[in-house]
């Protein structure tokens, strides 16, 4: 039975197929077993979506990944030339990426630096710094 291999748009651009074979919901391409023959024999498929970071998929699979109904991700590439950006950022030992929440964390540090607090502890509107001296000069 025939197989189609999900991959992402490096390797379909490599075999020049990125304006002939459909893309799916995230992104990538859904190829055809006969095109991985550019990479070696039919005999080494799971061995060539290893290298590419491609997914064998089974017709049914493959029609899922189509209409949006299953999204499977793709596993890294072992072959540098298809290697995407996202599969190259490094995570730290707890599986976090490390620029998750610098964010949040930035504007946490501002606030606490500058004395600004939204609420108290009861969850009450609490009044900044800033609000606090206008309205020591209304009198209030």
């Amino acid at each position: 039975m025939a197989k189609y291999i999900k991959a992402n748009p490096l390797v379909a651009k490599y075999l020049k197929l990125d304006k002939e074979r459909n893309t799916v919901k995230d992104g990538n391409f859904l190829l055809w077993q006969g095109d991985m023959t550019a990479f070696g024999k039919l005999t080494d498929l799971y061995g060539i979506a290893a290298r590419i970071g491609g997914l064998v998929l089974e017709p049914y699979e493959a029609r899922q990944e189509q209409d949006g109904s299953v999204t499977r991700p793709l596993p890294q590439a072992t072959d540098e030339r298809f290697k995407t950006v996202s599969e190259d950022v490094s995570e730290d030992k707890t599986g976090a990426n490390p620029s998750d929440n610098i964010e949040g964390e930035e504007t946490a540090s501002k606030a606490v630096d500058s004395g600004v607090s939204d609420t108290d502890d009861n969850g009450e509107n609490e009044k900044t710094d800033e609000t606090a001296a206008t309205d020591a000069e209304k009198g209030e």
